[in-house]
């Protein structure tokens, strides 16, 4: 806990019961998805008493609910290496998260060295060799698609370019998939390629999120111009934080979870959707106005304009004290992004 000056430890008095309350406290929230609460209270409590399980499994479950993949697998991977927890049960949680990570081949090697030094559990056998026979089916189709790739292609040119060209040219699917493997080839051609999407005026803005996102995974350090809504500007994704993007967007929520939750809870679990979706899309920027009230009346008017509400938006205005003429941008502003979310899962499907 730090040291003083004469080199004695600190002492350090917790409240009885603190760490407790601070799991009791995310777990409520993760329960009731108010999920950067659930985080925030997570971490507090590690900060505390960082071989706490329950705490620690709290970090794995709100990274998942989160998307953060990756934060997730390493909250597991640092449970399993230092013991903490119910062993098999984080090892269920790890291996699903390699396998949603496209992982297999540390699935199979994982696996395999498990099956042959213990004997799993009854109730999580089958699970286990299921996705051991799976991680290896998707390692060896793995080792087809590259064969066949080798045999194709003259030293792998053809199909970067053929990539590249798709994400310059195709329709969104194809540029969704375009950056999804380009991500596995570090080259200048790429990293052109990259350059060019993300400053194309055309471009789909939630797709560019995308890019931005598996950029900073990668740990770049370079900086790109983006241009999104109208507006071009710089991007240093090695100096790319979320803390501020997702306070903010926390902090709207809780806003507009004292109108509508005990209201209508499956409408405020609608527009928390249609929230984060529109905070993605404007990835790295934020919102403007950054004016909690104004958002949360925004959000509050679109969900209740989606199962046909009787408040007016003049009664719901009221609620919240804002601009009306602000509001009616946000709302605006927040139709136009879904739309462009809801083209780009259509061509997914």
């Amino acid at each position: 806990m730090g040291k003083q000056e004469n080199g004695q430890e600190d002492n350090v008095i917790l409240f009885p019961g603190l760490i407790a309350k601070l799991v009791e406290k995310g777990m409520t929230s993760l329960k009731e998805k108010k999920y950067y609460d659930a985080l925030r209270y997570f971490q507090e409590s590690t900060e505390l008493e960082e071989s706490h399980p329950q705490a620690r499994y709290g970090l794995v479950i709100t990274n998942i609910e989160l998307n953060r993949l990756e934060e997730a697998r390493k909250h597991c991977e640092s449970m399993l290496n230092e013991g903490i927890g119910q062993y098999y049960d984080i090892l269920q949680v790890y291996v699903s998260l390699l396998v949603q990570l496209g992982d297999y081949q540390e699935v199979v090697h994982l696996l395999e060295t498990v099956i042959a030094e213990e004997k799993l559990p009854p109730n999580m056998a089958e699970s286990f060799y299921q996705l051991l026979d799976f991680s290896r089916q998707m390692t060896s189709d793995s080792v087809e698609i590259v064969e066949d790739y080798e045999e194709d292609s003259i030293d792998g040119m053809t199909n970067t370019e053929e990539l590249i060209q798709n994400l310059e040219g195709g329709d969104p699917d194809q540029q969704w998939g375009a950056i999804q493997r380009l991500s596995q080839i570090n080259s200048p051609k790429v990293q052109e390629a990259y350059r060019s999407f993300l400053k194309g005026k055309e471009n789909n803005p939630v797709l560019k999120s995308y890019l931005i996102q598996i950029l900073k995974e990668l740990h770049s350090k370079e900086t790109f111009e983006v241009h999104k809504f109208g507006e071009t500007f710089e991007v240093n994704i090695g100096q790319l934080e979320d803390i501020f993007h997702e306070k903010f967007g926390a902090n709207v929520l809780d806003r507009l979870d004292k109108s509508l939750s005990q209201k209508s809870p499956s409408l405020y679990e609608m527009v928390q959707q249609v929230w984060w979706h529109y905070l993605f899309a404007l990835y790295p920027k934020s919102p403007k106005p950054l004016h909690t009230e104004t958002w949360a009346c925004a959000l509050h008017i679109l969900g209740s304009a989606l199962i046909e509400g009787e408040e007016t938006t003049e009664e719901i205005v009221d609620q919240y004290e804002v601009d009306e003429k602000e509001v009616e941008s946000a709302v605006n502003h927040m139709k136009v992004i879904e739309s462009l979310i809801l083209t780009l899962n259509d061509s997914h499907t």
